[in-house]
């Protein structure tokens, strides 16, 4: 299975301004939706993958936290079980030591004339 560069760069919103007269702007970027962690293997390096929707990078962030022990606490067990993947990782980060992460991000592409080939 080919993967192409395509299947992963959307338009992401990267910035909501608010006007005083009520108008609301929406600008929309490239970008890769990203999953990240920071934990006890790699003498706290920080782990970077790229996933095809933000969807799939939360469920895959809830996976490596409960494979990262979460599965013994109650309460994420429970978060996992109903499908509240942003609160498992959440969990994981109250219950870790300082410096530990698992977040779940949109890494916007910097491209020179603001237009990407997906060719």
């Amino acid at each position: 299975m080919m993967v192409r560069a395509a299947d992963f760069i959307k338009q992401v919103v990267s910035s909501t301004l608010y006007r005083p007269d009520g108008a609301v702007e929406t600008t929309r970027d490239p970008a890769v939706w990203t999953l990240a962690h920071r934990g006890y293997s790699g003498s706290g390096r920080l782990d970077v993958w790229a996933y095809r929707t933000q969807a799939d990078a939360l469920r895959a962030g809830a996976v490596l936290a409960m494979e990262a022990g979460m599965d013994e606490d109650p309460q994420c067990a429970e978060l996992f079980a109903a499908g509240r993947w942003s609160e498992v990782m959440e969990r994981y980060e109250e219950l870790s030591p300082e410096g530990h992460l698992l977040r779940v991000q949109a890494a916007f592409l910097q491209v020179d004339d603001g237009k990407i080939d997906n060719g």
